[in-house]
Order: structure tokens, then C-alpha cells, then sequence
């Protein structure tokens, strides 16, 4: 059982590395329809919760574009086993996103307080939020380049991925306005 849970523990471990190792490719791909709808909200969040409220309607569009393309491709397997891969592969970046979250708030807290007695600047919720969009980002980005990459019987063909996202971000504008009135 304990060498199980090492296992796991190491494979998490790894995970979390590639993604912060790799974090800067996803970054770099904004040609997706997430980014494009959230660039206006970004630039214009300056209040603390704004910024809370966009990083989080940003985390969870990536969390479901993920969950999205892993169900994509899931759909090209005929095996329950290969199904239950990806569902591993989710379920890992799930506990690294949570684990990103929890690190984040480290930049934001008291560290020479007892974690129980820390205190959190105002930015600690926001900078969680953004660590997990940013590990769900780029466990989407690698779950679209593996879809891409299954050809099939045909190695001249690409998969094309299609997001499902089709949101406008999270419409800052619009909660602003609905607040003044």
C-alpha cells in the first residue's frame, strides 16, 4: 500500500514539474478561443474582486475544456482500460491543479506565521485561481496535441480539435454595469 501510494505521490510529482516546465508553451499559445474571450476581462479587472471573479470564471473554462477534450478522445477508444488512461490523466491533473492553488497562496501568506495563524494578502485567491487555469490550460493544450496526433489508419491525417468553449470571458463589463444599476 505505501509503495502505491510513493508511486502515485512520484507520478504527481512529475506531473507538476512538466506542467510548471511546460506552462510557458501554453502560455504562449493564446491562439484559442479561452484566452482570446478573457484578454479584455484581464486588462480590465483592477479591483480585487474582479480579479477574483475573472481568474475564476477563467480556471473553470479551462477545467471544462479539459474535461472536454478528454472526453473527445476517449471517444476514439474502444477499450475501457484505454478510457480509464485519460480519466487517470484528469484526475491527476486535478490533484496538481489543487496542489498549484495551495503553493500559490504561499507568495501571498506570512510564512514566518504557523500556516493554522497566516494571514493572505489580497491577492492570494486571485494568484490561486490563476496557478490552477494555468495547470488545466496546459493539460488541455497536451490532451489537443495527442488528439491531434491519433491519425488513425491514415498518417497523413490531422484530428482537428474543435474547442467547446464559446463563452465571451467572464463579461466584466457587464457584471460592472449591473452592479452600478
Amino acid at each position: 500500500m505505501i509503495r502505491k501510494q510513493i508511486v502515485v505521490l512520484m507520478g504527481l510529482l512529475f506531473l507538476l514539474v512538466a506542467s510548471v516546465t511546460n506552462t510557458g508553451m501554453a502560455m504562449e499559445n493564446s491562439d484559442n478561443p479561452i484566452d482570446q474571450a478573457f484578454d479584455k476581462d484581464f486588462t480590465q479587472a483592477t479591483a480585487t474582486p474582479e480579479l477574483n471573479y475573472v481568474a475564476e470564471k477563467y480556471m473553470q473554462a479551462w477545467q471544462a475544456e479539459m474535461n472536454n477534450a478528454a472526453a473527445v478522445i476517449k471517444q476514439q477508444y474502444q477499450f475501457d482500460e484505454d478510457k480509464a488512461r485519460i480519466d487517470t490523466y484528469t484526475a491527476a491533473y486535478e490533484q496538481v491543479a489543487a496542489a498549484a492553488g495551495s503553493v500559490a497562496w504561499l507568495n501571498w501568506s506570512d510564512t514566518n506565521a504557523e500556516p493554522k495563524h497566516r494571514n493572505f494578502g489580497t491577492g492570494a485567491a486571485s494568484a490561486s485561481l490563476l496557478a490552477k487555469a494555468n495547470i488545466y490550460k496546459q493539460a488541455t493544450v497536451n490532451l489537443i496535441n495527442m488528439h491531434q496526433g491519433q491519425t488513425g489508419d491514415n498518417p497523413n491525417e490531422k484530428n482537428i480539435y474543435s474547442y467547446a468553449y464559446s463563452g465571451n470571458g467572464a463579461e466584466l463589463a457587464k457584471i460592472r454595469k449591473q452592479h452600478r444599476n
